[in-house]
Parts: structure tokens; C-alpha cells; sequence
């Protein structure tokens, strides 16, 4: 029998998980939520997904707007919707009992903490990114430009999930039965996603290698003037084509770009430090979901082939800073400012991207009361979610060294 998934997100990341699945040999049901049918009625409308770039495909996938379908179809859930439709998604899924499901959130931005004190799910899991690199256009052309050859991914830990919001932490009762529970879980992970998984410790080191808080925000800030003036003449100039948007990472990550960058990267990898982690750097991380060996920044930028092709957006009301300035820098300011950690680089981009578009990131963003963690004192923090801390056990569950080492969070 052929494993059935359903993919709660219509988006280009949803529709390219859903296809490569489809590929595997997984049975897929795509979930498209009423008010968001753009990418799915293009697929409706042309009969089937069209896919070119580094993953050719034509396949034809069903989709749904109905979540109770969706939840029926199989008990195992990938959540690809960006980060800040994560919450739109939990309250259709909170009509439903889900103990015997098992959620991934692709990318996490620790929705497991956001979620689990309103979600009876068996297992929520998240990963730092998507698998793709990718973009979609109208009549359901799917445009992949990379393929991740390895993500990082983390369950929330069991004793988190029985909190619900609450802050006295409890360690798993049986330790026998949860190395056992992990195993299982990492079981179904490793033949579920169709590329290597990297097992982090906890969510939050997950949350640390999104790496996408480094690059994204101070390549829209810093490139602002020219996002904005090359959307007005491309509205201007729309017979010579000299309008085009510029290509972001190529043209836009410069050597003083990086600096910046380098900046924000070195307060995630402190952040990791104080809990007890050895966090890659911002470059090492893609390098390694990639298979590739830049240099630096401004290597990375103009010779990876995933990132070297994409063209900037015509405004800064793009993910680029909607989802990774709340939901990743709000957050990662608030752990260090918790910890002690000087946080100066990051405050000062989400003070900057917060003066240009007046959006208060730090009120809407994922800060320590939407993650339940407001009262949770800072050495309490780093016991819950460092390796082999008080509450965050260890156990021995037979994942290769090589891919995540011989450890993992007690589930």
C-alpha cells in the first residue's frame, strides 16, 4: 500500500513537496485553504502541475479546500504555508482531533510552541527550511531552481507538548517507552522525505539554522532603494525590458551587505553557545542542505546556482521580510535579550525594516509571550532545550553519526 500524505499549504513549496512525494511513490492530497486558491485553481484549471528547472515533471495532483478531507486522508501532515499563515491554518486544525497525527511544519519557526498548548497532535515536528527553491507562476507552472540534498529537522519534545502553554516542566515518565516513541517517529521521517535529514537536539536549534533570518532582511533592507525605484521603471519601461527586477543575491549581496550579515550571524551562533550548541555559520548551513563549498557570503551569492538566478521582488511587502523579520529575527532577539546575549545587530535590523514599512515587528512578531516562554526564567530556558540538559534527556536511538549524530531529543 502506497503511504498517503496530505500537504496543508497550496503554495509553491506545498505543490513542489507534493510532486516530489508523487515521484517517491507517496500518495498526496494537496489542502488549499478558501481564501488562498490562486496557485491552487491554476493547477485545477490546466489539469495538471507542470514542473521544469532542476525537478521535470507534469503530474496531476488532487487538491482540497475541505481540512477534514485533508485530515482523513492520512495521518501524517506537512504544513508548507509560510510562517505567518501558520496560525490561519491552526485554528481550522484545531477543530479536529489529531492525537494520532503526526505534524511537520515545513519550515518550523516554532510553530511546535506556538501550537502545542491547542493541539493534541502525537508528534509535531519542524524542519529550519523547505526542500526547494522555487517559484510559481499563473497556470500552474512550477518553477524549481534548487533542490535541498539535506534539511534539519527536531520534534517538540514530549514533555513540552504535555505543558500546554504551562511553565512547569516535566521530564517524559518512561524512558524506555519514549527512546521507543523515537524511533519511530525518525522511522517514519526517513522514508517520508525524499532527501537526507539532519536531527537537531531541540526545535530551537532548528529555529537557530533557519538561515533564511541572515540572508533575507538585510538584502531587502539594504537593496530597498533600488527594489522600489526598479519596480516603478519596470511599470515605466515596459518595452525595452531594462526594468527587469535585479537579480538579489547576485547583484544585491555585496561585500558590505555580507558585513552586515556577518553581524546577525554571529548573535544566532551565540545564541546557540548558550545553549550548549556548535552552530554551524549562516554559509556552512547552505552549503551543507546544498552539497556545495562557498567560501563566504559574496562567494555564495554569485555562484550557487539556487540563489544566483533569483530576481529581487518589486516591493518590500515580501515574504522576504513579512515572514523572516517577525517570525525568525523578533524571535531570535528575544532568546538573546532573555539570555544576556548582546543583541544589537539583529534589534537594529527590526528597528530599520519596522521605520520602513511601519509594521511593529517586536508586537506581531513570534516573541517569548506567543511561544509561552514570557515566564520562563532564562536558566529554565536553557534547560528545556539544550542537549542532555536537566529536561532536555537524551537518549540512544540508532540515528547514524552521520546524520545527526547517535542522539536525539527523548520525544
Amino acid at each position: 500500500m502506497q503511504p498517503k500524505v496530505s500537504i496543508i499549504g497550496a503554495g509553491p513549496a506545498g505543490f513542489a513537496l507534493a510532486a516530489d512525494l508523487q515521484r517517491h511513490g507517496k500518495r498526496v492530497l494537496v489542502y488549499s485553504h478558501p481564501t488562498h486558491l490562486r496557485h491552487a485553481n491554476g493547477v485545477r484549471e490546466k489539469g495538471h502541475l507542470q514542473a521544469n528547472g532542476v525537478m521535470e515533471c507534469s503530474t496531476t495532483l488532487p487538491v482540497t479546500s475541505d481540512m477534514g478531507e485533508a485530515v482523513a486522508f492520512s495521518r501524517i501532515l506537512i504544513l508548507t504555508v509560510p510562517s505567518t499563515g501558520q496560525e490561519t491554518v491552526l485554528q481550522e486544525l484545531k477543530k479536529f482531533a489529531l492525537h494520532r497525527h503526526t505534524i511537520v511544519a515545513v519550515p518550523g519557526n516554532l510553530f511546535s510552541l506556538v501550537a502545542a498548548a491547542e493541539l493534541d497532535a502525537e508528534c509535531i515536528l519542524e524542519t529550519n527550511l523547505s526542500p526547494y527553491s522555487c517559484r510559481m507562476e499563473e497556470g500552474g507552472l512550477l518553477t524549481v531552481m534548487g533542490r535541498k540534498k539535506r534539511i534539519f529537522i527536531a520534534p517538540l519534545s514530549h514533555s513540552q507538548q504535555q505543558q500546554r502553554g504551562q511553565n512547569q516542566i516535566q521530564k517524559s515518565p518512561n524512558l524506555g517507552g519514549a527512546a521507543a516513541v523515537t524511533t519511530v517517529v525518525y522511522d517514519k521521517m526517513r522514508s517520508l522525505f525524499p532527501m537526507e535529514l539532519r536531527w537537531c537536539s531541540s526545535v530551537v536549534e532548528v529555529c537557530l539554522c533557519n538561515v533564511n533570518g541572515v540572508f533575507h532582511p538585510l538584502m531587502m533592507l539594504m537593496n530597498a532603494g533600488r527594489i522600489e525605484s526598479q519596480s516603478t521603471a519596470t511599470t515605466t519601461s515596459s518595452t525595452t525590458g531594462s526594468g527587469d527586477n535585479f537579480l538579489l543575491y547576485r547583484d544585491g549581496l555585496t561585500r558590505s551587505v555580507a558585513n552586515a550579515m556577518l553581524a546577525v550571524d554571529r548573535v544566532r551562533m551565540r545564541i546557540g553557545e548558550a545553549f550548549g550548541l556548535r552552530l554551524p555559520s549562516a554559509v556552512q548551513i547552505s552549503n551543507e542542505c546544498y552539497g556545495q563549498a562557498f567560501a563566504d557570503f559574496v562567494d555564495l551569492a554569485r555562484n550557487s546556482p539556487p540563489h544566483n538566478r533569483l530576481r529581487a521582488p518589486s516591493t518590500l511587502e515580501n515574504r522576504n521580510l513579512s515572514e523572516d523579520v517577525p517570525d525568525l529575527l523578533v524571535t531570535w532577539c528575544c532568546l538573546a535579550e532573555k539570555l544576556g546575549i548582546d543583541a544589537s545587530p539583529i534589534r537594529a535590523v527590526i528597528v530599520l525594516v519596522g521605520m520602513a514599512t511601519g509594521v511593529d515587528y517586536f508586537a506581531i512578531g513570534r516573541n517569548l509571550q506567543r511561544l509561552h516562554l514570557d515566564d520562563v526564567s532564562a536558566d529554565e530556558l536553557v534547560a528545556r532545550f539544550s542537549p542532555g540538559g536537566a529536561h532536555g534527556m537524551m537518549v540512544d536511538c540508532g540515528i547514524p553519526p552521520e546524520e545527526g549524530g547517535k542522539y536525539m531529543a527523548v520525544l
